[in-house]
């Protein structure tokens, strides 16, 4: 287990390595079943991934896997919902990912042998991963010897086995990955001539003068786009229309607050618990950690660390005194100084931390030992260098620097600010045993430990009774979206909006998990009224108001975009039309700009590679046009982004490129878009259902 926990300790950057490389991480060779689609077959199917079927068990399965890893490597007992979230989106990430990938590479026959995973976990040159789990912190070297004991030892404990197994299929996948995209990339290189052309194009630079006759100069008005147009139009591009499914609901939230009653309750509790929390023989502390709503906090702190209200307390009260009742964050506390100590800012100290040994009383016995050397004149540093398991310090001879109060984890600070300079002091933490030596202490100052007890202002039963009684009410009379805006209207209720919700989402508004509203949404048809949801401390109630299903959108949504692009496009043939004719009787780029009434405007040293031209915006166009024209020669007309171009080049200079480091970039950029483009890739030409709204 002390390996295991090593491991544990380095679970951040093994993810991020991981994950990083790819979206891999589990094998399913067995879970599928061919059949039906989705919808066609058991309502416990959650996905059909290109024809493979994914039910819910298998799914969820997956799921388990990977939160029982996450609580494993993190120490953890359970995952906040922000996590079980995160790794419900990564598993299904991961599934699409692994289903399309191991296809292909099934289908090319590629796999991982045993013998190439041996060779990847005991070999000479072991799998990243591997040697990052087993490094020695100290000395920053593969531990060779560490793993071979790990993997003797690791079927004795479920868990270690369980993580070892969950790794190892990791870096197959990893493995799989990797031999299919450098297939890929071998298939894609860059040629002599591609080198060539490339190389022109960017090795000149040019200086020039353009004109730009702006696509607003026409009104609207002047241009007819018939509705025959737009139908054409549309139907030749139909893939650029394609949209998700969404949903568009509005809705109104009953908040649950306290009361005026609410507020007096509590006041009056903190109140009465004054002359008890006040009295002499009452142990403030004990008060606090059995009674309030906040915890104790065990620290001497600065006057500046108080508020301001406590800082006028403190400077006359004596031990014992109290303060308050008093309003503070939404609740009534009251204060009581507990002590006063002279004590410094920082402390500077240096330590020995023990952790990997058989039992507590083993890390005891070895810390006594050291102590006993130190006693005796032994060195500090050497000791730390040579005993010490922290090592972001050890290599610097156990030296942690000057460090402020509360800084470290309380016994270990507790220790260095309630000693003095030179002490010796072994103290126990979660991370082990210390041996600490307070090499320095900063200037005293007057710190005062104070115990604050608190009582929240929170909502009572009766209250949330009242709100939901509200809620209900509302619901029940406003069951149609007329008499639901109406009553809005009429109670001067706030309306609020859920724009284009998609199946997956998570989040709406400030709705603290809103999945089952999102879920009802697509339940449901366009007029719908909810039933009363609780999130948080607000109560829920929706119309649903709009929907898009997944394809083409439809012609009427999409009329308007459409009209402007056909505007944009016959507004340029006008304006191209326009300059040729002008262009005829003008002798050079001026007398062209006086009669289209623009002015000229110039760049300087633009090469193919840029995208901007100042005065002109992102206009790649302009940039093809600059560069690709012959010097002291008006150009044609050229339709770009938001106007039609003319160019007169005025100057030219050549730039060296270097052929093979083109080339090399070339190839880096197909490189790239092998590694980052290919789920997309995948993703576009798979035909994938995604039903997991339908159980999460």
């Amino acid at each position: 287990m002390a390996t295991l926990q090593k491991i544990r300790n380095k679970a951040g950057v093994l993810v991020s390595v991981i994950i990083g490389i790819a979206l891999f991480a589990f094998i399913f060779t067995g879970f599928f079943k061919s059949g039906s689609s989705l919808f066609r077959s058991s309502q416990q199917q959650v996905a059909d991934i290109d024809g493979k079927e994914v039910s819910i068990q298998e799914y969820q399965a997956l799921i388990d896997e990977q939160e029982e890893f996450a609580k494993l490597q993190s120490g953890k007992t359970s995952l906040t919902e922000a996590e079980v979230n995160r790794i419900q989106d990564q598993v299904w990430n991961q599934l699409v990912f692994e289903t399309l990938i191991k296809e292909k590479a099934k289908e090319l026959g590629i796999e991982v042998t045993s013998e190439e995973l041996l060779t990847m976990v005991t070999g000479k040159n072991v799998h990243p991963t591997i040697r990052q789990i087993f490094t020695n912190p100290q000395t920053g070297v593969f531990d060779r010897t560490q793993l071979i004991a790990f993997l003797k030892q690791k079927d004795r404990d479920p868990k270690a086995s369980f993580f070892w197994n969950f790794i190892e299929k990791q870096i197959i996948d990893q493995r799989i990955n990797e031999k299919y995209t450098a297939l890929l990339k071998k298939g894609m290189y860059v040629t002599n001539q591609q080198v060539q052309s490339e190389a022109k194009a960017r090795s000149r630079k040019v200086d020039f003068d353009f004109i730009a006759k702006r696509y607003t100069s026409v009104p609207d008005s002047a241009i007819m786009i018939a509705d025959a147009d737009i139908e054409k139009y549309y139907n030749e591009n139909i893939n650029d229309f394609q949209q998700e499914a969404t949903r568009d609901i509005e809705y109104v939230t009953f908040a649950v607050k306290p009361s005026e009653e609410d507020k007096k309750m509590a006041l009056e509790w903190i109140t009465k618990a004054k002359d008890v929390f006040g009295a002499e023989n009452t142990d403030p502390v004990q008060y606090v950690k059995m009674n309030s709503d906040a915890p104790y906090v065990d620290r001497y702190l600065k006057p500046e660390q108080l508020s301001p209200q406590l800082q006028e307390f403190v400077k006359t009260a004596k031990i014992g005194d109290v303060y308050g009742p008093y309003l503070e964050n939404d609740a009534y506390k009251l204060t009581r100084l507990v002590d006063v100590k002279m004590m410094p800012d920082s402390v500077k100290a240096r330590h020995i931390l023990l952790r990997t040994g058989a039992s507590a009383e083993a890390l005891k016995t070895k810390a006594d030992s050291l102590m006993n050397l130190l006693k005796k004149g032994a060195d500090f540093a050497k000791l730390a260098r040579s005993n010490s398991e922290d090592p972001g310090s050890a290599i610097n001879g156990g030296d942690l620097g000057w460090f402020r109060d509360g800084t470290m984890v309380k016994p270990f600070n507790d220790a260095c600010f309630n000693g003095k300079k030179g002490d010796l002091i072994i103290v126990e933490s979660q991370f082990g045993v210390h041996i600490i030596n307070i090499q320095d202490k900063g200037k005293l100052k007057k710190k005062y430990k104070l115990a604050t007890l608190v009582r929240d202002i929170t909502y009572s039963s009766k209250t949330y009774q009242d709100v939901y009684s509200k809620a209900t009410k509302f619901a029940a009379l406003n069951n149609t979206p007329e008499k639901f805006n109406q009553a809005v209207e009429k109670e001067n209720l706030t309306k609020r909006y859920g724009r284009n919700i998609k199946a997956t989402d998570r989040n709406i508004g400030t709705l603290q998990s809103p999945r089952q509203l999102v879920r009802w949404a697509f339940e449901n048809e366009v007029g719908a009224i909810s039933p009363i949801y609780e999130f948080g401390d607000d109560f829920v109630i929706a119309v649903l108001t709009g929907k898009t299903d997944k394809g083409p959108a439809p012609l009427e949504t999409v009329k308007n975009q459409i009209k402007r692009e056909l505007l944009k496009e016959k507004k340029a043939k006008k304006i191209i039309a326009e300059i040729k004719k002008d262009k005829n009787g003008a002798t050079d780029i001026k007398q062209l700009a006086e009669k289209l009434d623009v002015n000229v405007q110039n760049a300087e040293g633009i090469t193919y590679a840029d995208m901007q031209v100042t005065g002109a915006g992102i206009e790649p166009a302009l940039v093809a046009l600059a560069t690709n024209s012959k010097k002291d020669i008006l150009s044609e007309p050229v339709e770009g982004n938001n106007a039609v171009f003319v160019v007169n080049v005025t100057n030219e200079s050549t730039v060296n490129i270097d052929p093979k480091a083109k080339r090399n970039q070339l190839q880096q950029s197909i490189n790239y878009n092998v590694d980052y483009r290919i789920f997309e890739a995948l993703k576009k030409s798979a035909d994938i259902t995604d039903n997991r709204i339908r159980f999460y």
